[in-house]
């Protein structure tokens, strides 16, 4: 019976320090709780518009030119885009009959080169509408830069936003964002000429239309 009130006194001591240290624990675990989930990366149809001007020499200024790659890049893939080029001029309906040639070398799938419209607009010659489903990416740049060394996860934002945006970019088909599809075949011969192309020092040049190159 004299070993009771020691007894008692240790589990009550006990039990305060274990709140003590339950309540310092959820207030450390808030600080770095992390923010609300970043919601699911979604394909949407997208649709822009170049406005081009052509050159005496039959092809177009570098303005055009920054703007129609620009607007290439932006669509996604070439495979992927449906382009519709309307020219407003004589010299636009030239351009548009090259630079259709060219896209589809270059692996664009559908190109439409509309009936010539004589109502030149300011001084658009040629107009280029890009039409595809192109996955929106978020902008994963860190939410409360004041407040980073404070509260650092809920400062920069959603976890793992960089490698959800990275694997959207590298989508072939942004539409299997929305629903999954079955895999093809693979094809191992075009992996490996892949392969030996980069060896041999023959890679294919990035995009860059030029015509005042011709």
């Amino acid at each position: 019976m004299r070993f009771a009130q020691p007894v008692l006194l240790s589990l009550a001591l006990g039990l305060l320090l274990g709140g003590c240290d339950r309540n310092f624990n959820n207030q450390r675990v808030a600080t770095y709780a992390p923010g609300a989930p970043m919601p699911a990366i979604q394909a949407v149809p997208s649709a822009l518009v170049a406005q081009l001007k052509t050159t005496p020499a039959g092809g177009l200024d570098q303005a055009s030119l920054a703007d129609l790659n620009t607007l290439l890049a932006r669509q996604g893939r070439l495979s992927q885009q449906t382009l519709t080029l309307r020219p407003a001029t004589p010299g636009g309906e030239q351009v548009a009959t090259r630079l259709a040639q060219v896209l589809r070398q270059l692996g664009v799938r559908q190109v439409i080169v509309a009936p010539t419209q004589l109502q030149r607009s300011g001084d658009t010659d040629l107009q280029v509408v890009s039409e595809a489903v192109v996955a929106q990416v978020p902008d994963c740049l860190i939410r409360d830069p004041d407040s980073v060394t404070v509260k650092p996860f809920t400062a920069i934002g959603s976890l793992g936003c960089a490698n959800r945006a990275n694997i959207a970019r590298m989508v072939a088909d942004p539409r299997d964002l929305n629903r999954a599809q079955a895999l093809d075949g693979g094809d191992g011969i075009a992996a490996t000429n892949a392969v030996d192309r980069y060896q041999r020092h023959e890679t294919v040049e990035l995009l860059d239309i030029n015509f005042n190159k011709d």
